[in-house]
């Protein structure tokens, strides 16, 4: 059974990216676990009081990149870029299930998607033998954006005869041209107690999974994009720089976990080739950000 249910409330849940948007939700309910009333708002609820694990920072900001390093036969050398996000739509998919013995869910699914349109600027100079003019280009934006909630409902710790909704676990945002071809194919993260790939920015962790990054930890990252020619950049929450191009369609960066404790987030993104260097190819991006929690230096890491 498949039915379309609204938070109750929505106004509270503050998940839409500034700009100019609008937010719905769809609730898809498993036909053995219906939800009721009260299971929608706590939902809702608990994804409000938990925005750092729901939301990032980093895509839909305006902070430009700059770029200093001409590339072979380009018809433009970009100078800075950025994105503006004028638009935001954003709907909510809740699979809930299985039930209990009164019926009732015990877990949640929420996948988050938002629809973002707006610009991709580029400040560039025009290289031909005879005109070396600043100008600015302009290319539609159109992407999505996804990321997935896991929720679970258990007794309440003062009162087990009450059950409550709590946040279980969270995967990274994925972010994708509508109809582009560029590709994250995997992510390297190394430090001196941590190798893991994922390959895949939607896979769910538990929350104590989560990444966890002492002050000041070194961390190596591999994008894998298998396009020698892509561009791959870094996003951090002070920082917007580029991976170095190994020249085989993989790219390496280094940065440092910040001194503050506390949830931060860190972004990849691949733009095509074209994107930047062609004043006539369209804009093609995939991004992937995730979330880690900058703790004590002496604090144990979490494989």
């Amino acid at each position: 059974m498949k039915s379309n249910v609204w938070f109750v409330l929505l106004s509270l849940t503050g998940l839409a990216l500034a700009g100019c948007g609008r937010s719905t939700d769809s609730m898809q309910a498993s036909s053995t676990a219906p939800p009721t009333g009260s299971d929608q708002a706590q939902v809702a609820s608990v994804l409000a009081a938990n925005p750092d694990y729901v939301n990032e920072d980093l895509y839909a900001s305006q902070q430009a990149q700059s770029y200093e390093q001409a590339s072979g036969l380009a018809a433009i050398q970009p100078l800075n870029f950025w994105r503006a996000i004028t638009n935001v739509e954003t709907t909510f998919d809740t699979e809930f299930g299985p039930p209990d013995s009164t019926g009732r869910p015990t877990r949640a699914l929420v996948t988050i998607h938002r629809h973002l349109t707006g610009t991709f600027n580029i400040a560039a100079l025009v290289l031909s033998p005879t005109d070396t003019t600043r100008t600015r280009i302009q290319k539609p934006l159109d992407d999505a954006w996804t990321r997935r909630i896991a929720l679970v409902r258990l007794p309440d710790r003062m009162d087990p005869a009450i059950t409550r909704w709590r946040l279980a676990g969270t995967s990274g945002v994925d972010v994708h041209t509508r109809g582009g071809v560029t590709q994250v194919k995997s992510l390297r993260i190394q430090t001196a107690e941590l190798d893991t790939t994922i390959t895949d920015p939607l896979e769910l962790h538990r929350l104590r999974r989560v990444i966890l990054l002492p002050q000041g930890t070194e961390v190596t990252l591999t994008a894998t994009t298998g396009s020698a020619s892509d561009v791959v950049l870094f996003y951090g929450h002070d920082q917007r720089r580029r991976f170095t191009n190994n020249g085989d369609g993989t790219f390496t960066f280094h940065f440092v976990a910040g001194r503050y404790i506390g949830i931060r987030n860190f972004g990849v993104d691949a733009l095509s080739h074209g994107t930047l260097f062609d004043d006539a190819a369209p804009y093609d991006s995939n991004a992937w950000i995730f979330g880690y929690v900058v703790v004590a230096d002496r604090a144990p890491i979490m494989p």
